[in-house]
């Protein structure tokens, strides 16, 4: 019943950007795949078996379309499916329960997805650090974000985490002496409210700290 053709549809989509009409196939496919599930396969009839995909795919594209609260729903729906700990469901749903200011819980998930991948830095490991600022554990998320920094030395959002964790251990001449590092261009996103909030959509906590270094340095203030 074409599942996987309108699946396969919402991926072409997502890739070209076109995200409101690949939620629409994945949707269609989500259905299809419920329907197939209730049927009893026959003979050469092929049931649906990737549902917890589809919800993942689906949770994924509405979390980078400003659909957060959709996004949880579609993700818890994945992670249950899924049936047991996956490390790619998990970092998913730790970020839409943290867009949903669920930070305990993302924690905790962010945390079963790094100890799954914990040979490899990953750039999500940058999120489960400012998690852990937001609830209280600076020298966890810092630990974190030093293994982050090693991988990704130059990368513009993990000097400014960098800044924000200095800061907040006390040392803001230090925090501010990072954050200088940022090219001139790329550090101007750093004091501009729609990046923050909206792009790469930081916790409070985060967004707070860094707003005195961005004052300090007479950058202004994204809050």
């Amino acid at each position: 019943r074409f599942v996987y053709g309108w699946s396969n549809l919402g991926n072409t989509q997502v890739a070209l950007g076109t995200l409101d009409p690949a939620d629409e196939s994945y949707t269609t496919a989500i259905d299809l795949c419920k329907e197939s599930l209730q049927q009893e396969a026959g003979i050469g009839v092929r049931q649906c078996s990737d549902l917890y995909l589809l919800f993942l795919n689906r949770g994924c594209l509405r979390l980078n379309n400003g659909q957060p609260k959709q996004a949880l729903s579609d993700l818890l729906q994945a992670d249950v499916l899924r049936g047991r700990p996956d490390a790619i469901v998990l970092q998913n749903l730790a970020r839409a329960k943290e867009l949903n200011g669920q930070y305990s819980s993302a924690d905790r998930d962010y945390t079963v997805a790094i100890s799954m991948t914990a040979n490899e830095v990953n750039p999500f490991w940058l999120r489960s650090a400012l998690v852990k600022l937001q609830i209280g554990d600076i020298k966890g998320g810092y630990d974190l974000l030093k293994r982050v920094e090693n991988r990704f030395p130059e990368a513009p959002e993990v000097r400014a985490a960098s800044s924000v964790f200095l800061t907040a251990s006390g040392d803001q001449t230090a925090g501010q002496q990072k954050f200088l590092e940022i090219p001139d261009r790329q550090r101007a996103n750093y004091s501009d409210e729609s990046y923050m909030t909206n792009t790469i959509s930081w916790p409070p906590a985060a967004l707070s700290t860094l707003s005195k270094v961005t004052t300090a340095v007479g950058d202004g203030s994204a809050i």
